[in-house]
């Protein structure tokens, strides 16, 4: 959850909907929906913020695009706060990689070559089908039987917070794979691109085989959708742009980095797995060093943490809690009066929970039941709302209740516990192992995982000063430091 949040356009999936049903969809009306979807991808992941890291990407894909159908623009490349290794692009020039997927880059042909596939699906028009497909999948629509009761709800702002709920069921933003066929058009696409550019088109094919031992290395582990969920990679596909990347010409470039030892410097310190910044869960608390809060949720919930909402699913999957800001510089007070003009009938409970001004209401229609706490603290107004459905909807609200009775403020002791892990670069001593690298630089990373990380095997025999990516961990240290 991230430290600013904002309204999510709900109208971003009518729209879609809309003109799917009539199948006439200008380009001016894609390139808008891709814009909306921008911003929500920047509400549901959250955009990492490295300035040095964030030029180097633009750049690359700047220089791409210069040689791209439409050299012109616009364009926009960001990196998402994901953990995963991932990619994508949406209509209108939005292409975005993520800080996983940085991990994981061990020349800049390999990032050149993810990034012009991404452009080539925006040149093909490839993202305007997957927009069209992802509305079954998004975050704005709710799971399982929690469809959004709302016809009691009159109130905006109060109906903004009971549809927020449903964001954690999907885990953040959830995009439509591609086709076999739209894969090989982006591949060729991109490999020329690539290529005019002045890189390998060989990096993509390089880079697929270190995304397929990172995927059968975290095989059985539970995980958010990867590059290669949302990019089936087969066999034949390697071989084909491994085989294309033979036969297209490569012209003269200078690349922005200007060897592997920069393109690592590059990615020297930022985050790999979880991101404390957005939060954390030790087991079933959240910990929120920023926000400086701490929430307890119900043990053996599925717990979600995405950049606008953090929550959990019950096991039935027929209710859920989540918690957010709800709005931000303003007092409960204020807020409570601004509800209750809005719907005349609605009257929330007003008491104190650890001496923080609180306020709750209940809302109950057939078989569905809400229970939206709203808490004052330092400044903004943060809201735990339950939902639940089914015929023992209102079951759940005691467990509800445990969860907003459960949000306080970090100890002390909690934030010295937070740790982060970063990925360091490190000189490779002769004839070391992966699995002695870990050990002498303190890597909470396996030999394997370094393996995998630097595109090698774990029992090769490393040749002294040769650059290596690690993950250390080191106590958390604040972004507002």
């Amino acid at each position: 959850m991230s430290i600013r949040t904002t309204c999510i356009p709900k109208m971003v999936a009518l729209l879609v909907t809309l003109f799917a049903m009539h199948g006439c969809v200008t380009s001016a009306q894609i390139d808008e929906l891709g814009k909306k979807e921008a911003a929500r991808v920047g509400q549901q992941m959250g955009i990492v913020r490295d300035a040095d890291l964030e030029r180097y990407v633009d750049a690359i894909g700047r220089k791409l695009a210069a040689v791209s159908e439409r050299p012109t623009g616009p364009w926009s490349f960001q990196i998402v706060d994901t953990t995963e290794p991932n990619a994508f692009a949406l209509p209108g020039g939005y292409v975005y990689v993520s800080r996983g997927l940085l991990a994981l880059v061990n020349s800049e042909d390999e990032l050149a070559g993810v990034i012009a596939h991404e452009i080539g699906h925006v040149t093909a028009a490839h993202a305007e089908k997957r927009l069209r497909a992802s509305v079954a999948t998004s975050p704005l629509s709710i799971a399982s039987g929690l469809a959004g009761f709302a016809t009691s709800i009159v109130s905006p702002s109060l109906g903004r917070m009971v549809a927020s709920s449903g964001q954690v069921l999907t885990e953040g933003l959830v995009v439509a794979p591609f086709g076999r066929s739209q894969e090989n058009q982006a591949d060729e696409i991109g490999q020329h691109l690539a290529a005019k550019s002045g890189y390998d088109p060989a990096g993509i094919s390089t880079f697929l085989h270190t995304l397929d031992r990172e995927v059968t290395l975290l095989a059985g582990e539970e995980r958010k959708p990867s590059f290669l969920d949302m990019h089936p990679v087969t066999s034949e596909r390697v071989a084909r742009t491994k085989e294309r990347s033979q036969a297209v010409t490569r012209l003269p470039g200078k690349p922005i980095a200007a060897d592997q030892a920069e393109v690592f410097s590059k990615l020297d310190g930022i985050v790999v797995g979880d991101d404390p910044a957005q939060g954390v869960f030790q087991e079933n608390v959240f910990l929120h060093p920023e926000l400086d809060i701490v929430v307890t949720f119900p043990v053996g919930w599925k717990t979600v943490n995405t950049a606008a909402a953090v929550g959990a699913l019950s096991p039935s999957k027929d209710a859920v809690v989540s918690v957010s800001i709800a709005e931000q510089d303003v007092t409960l007070d204020a807020l409570v009066e601004k509800l209750e003009s809005e719907q005349k009938d609605l009257r929330l409970e007003r008491f104190e929970l650890r001496d923080l001004p609180a306020a709750r209401a209940r809302i109950s229609e057939r078989d569905e039941f809400a229970e939206i706490t709203l808490i004052g603290y330092r400044g903004d107004v943060y809201s735990v709302v339950g939902r639940s459905a089914g015929k023992t909807a209102q079951q759940w609200a005691a467990t509800f209740d445990a969860t907003s009775q459960s949000f306080r403020a970090l100890r002390t002791s909690e934030r010295k516990s937070i740790e982060e892990v970063r990925l360091r670069v490190r000189k490779a001593r002769s004839g070391e192992t992966t699995a002695a690298l870990a050990k002498r630089t303190g890597s909470g990373w396996s030999a394997e995982q370094i393996a995998v990380a630097n595109a090698l095997q774990a029992d090769t025999r490393l040749q002294a000063g040769k650059l290596m990516k690690v993950g250390i961990s080191q106590a958390y240290t604040s972004r507002s430091d």
